[in-house]
């Protein structure tokens, strides 16, 4: 069975909203465990609980900037759309189907 690949720019933009849509749940979600951990002196009291706190909040850090390229990357998506967009229009042979 053959089959066809395919992409157009509405394609490219409506996945590249999906995923934004997803890395933000995800990020939101990620803060908040981070932010959990905030409460653990609620419940215990110590030196590992401090190691753990620390630990989390230098990876919650990093993570923000983590997601934060993430986001970066997936804004690229609608660069790529504008480009399929415009050869799309300068090459009125394109064939959308391959």
């Amino acid at each position: 069975m053959e089959k066809e690949l395919l992409v157009t720019t509405e394609f490219l933009l409506k996945k590249e909203e999906e995923w934004k849509e997803k890395a933000a749940k995800a990020e939101q979600i990620f803060c908040q465990a981070a932010d959990s951990v905030e409460t653990l002196n609620q419940f215990f009291y110590g030196k590992p609980v401090l190691k753990v706190k620390a630990d989390f909040l230098a990876r919650k850090e990093k993570g923000k900037k983590d997601f934060e390229a993430l986001l970066h990357h997936l804004e690229k998506l609608e660069v790529i759309a504008f480009v399929y967009d415009k050869v799309e229009r300068e090459n009125s042979g394109f064939n959308k189907s391959n």
